[in-house]
C-alpha cells in the first residue's frame, strides 16, 4: 500500500505536464523517491546497512549516468523549418479530398483546412489571429503572437524562433525535426505544432486575447470561458467541437469565443 501510494502521488507529480519534456527534475523525482522507500522498507525489517544503502545509491546511480549517456549522444536540437513527418491526415468533413497543396491543421476535434499553397490563418481567439503557417520549400515556418492580461505581446514565435518581449518563464525546445513546443515552468504546454506530413499539421496550446478566457486546445477538446483567480482558469466548458471550414489564404480559419 506504501508503494502503491507512492506511485500514485508522483503520478499526480507529473500529470498534465508534456511527455516531451522529460528532465533532470522528472527522472530524480521518479527514482530517489521510491530509492528511499525501499530503504525505508528495507530497514523496518532489519536488513544490514549495507544492503540499505545500496538500494538507495544504486537505483539512483544508474539512472543518472543512463541519463548522462542519453543526453550526450542526442543530436544537436534541429532549426529551421518544420519538416513534414509520415503520420496520417486527421479526417476533415468539409473537403472529399485533399489537394496537394491543401494543408489539414487539427485544432481539437475542429478542422481549419488551407486550400492551395498559403499562408494560412488556422485560429481566432476572441478579436485576435494567433498564427500563420507558411510553406518554405519542403518545410513549414511558423509566426505567432502570444497575449497577456492586458492585451500586449507577451512572446512572439518568429519562423519557428521564439521571441519574448519580457521575462518569462518559458522554455521553447525542438524535440524533434517535425515539432515545435513551447512549455510553461510546470511543463504544461503553452504551444505545441506538429507538423504531421505535408497536407496535415496539428496545434495545441494555450491562446489570450484581451479579456476574452483563456482558450485551452487539446488533441480531444477545446475548453473555453471560466474564471481567472491568481492565473488559473477554473470551471472551463469544452465546445461543441467538430468544426470544420475549409480556408483560403489570408482568410482566419477556426474562430474560438469565449
Amino acid at each position: 500500500m506504501r508503494i502503491l501510494f507512492t506511485a500514485l502521488v508522483i503520478w499526480e507529480f507529473h500529470a498534465g505536464s508534456s511527455a516531451l519534456s522529460f528532465g533532470m527534475v522528472a527522472l530524480l523525482a521518479m527514482v530517489t523517491v521510491p530509492a528511499l522507500l525501499l530503504a525505508y522498507e528495507l530497514a523496518i525489517r532489519d536488513v544490514r546497512q549495507g544492503w540499505i544503502a545500496a538500494g538507495v545509491f544504486v537505483p539512483i546511480a544508474t539512472s543518472l549516468m543512463a541519463y548522462g549517456a542519453w543526453v550526450a549522444t542526442r543530436p544537436p536540437a534541429p532549426t529551421g523549418p518544420l519538416l513534414p513527418a509520415q503520420e496520417p491526415t486527421p479526417h476533415a468533413s468539409c473537403v472529399e479530398k485533399v489537394g496537394p497543396k491543401d494543408l489539414v491543421m487539427a485544432i481539437g476535434t475542429d478542422r481549419a483546412v488551407g486550400m492551395g499553397p498559403g499562408p494560412f490563418n488556422p485560429l481566432m481567439v476572441g478579436d485576435c489571429t494567433i498564427m500563420t503557417l507558411r510553406h518554405v520549400g519542403g518545410g513549414m515556418m511558423v509566426k505567432a503572437f502570444f497575449y497577456d492580461w492586458n492585451n500586449d505581446v507577451a512572446f512572439s514565435v518568429i519562423d519557428n524562433v521564439y521571441e519574448p518581449t519580457m521575462p518569462l518563464q518559458l522554455r521553447p525546445f525542438r524535440p524533434d525535426a517535425h515539432t515545435l513546443v513551447i512549455l510553461d515552468r510546470f511543463d504544461k504546454e503553452v504551444l505545441y505544432i506538429r507538423y504531421l506530413n505535408p497536407n496535415a499539421v496539428r496545434i495545441r496550446g494555450r491562446f489570450l486575447c484581451g479579456e476574452a478566457p483563456q482558450a485551452v486546445i487539446r488533441d480531444d477538446t477545446i475548453l473555453v470561458g471560466g474564471f481567472r483567480i491568481g492565473g488559473v482558469f477554473f470551471r472551463q466548458r469544452p465546445t461543441k467541437g467538430h468544426v470544420c471550414a475549409a480556408i483560403k489564404a489570408g482568410t482566419p480559419g477556426i474562430a474560438i469565443r469565449g
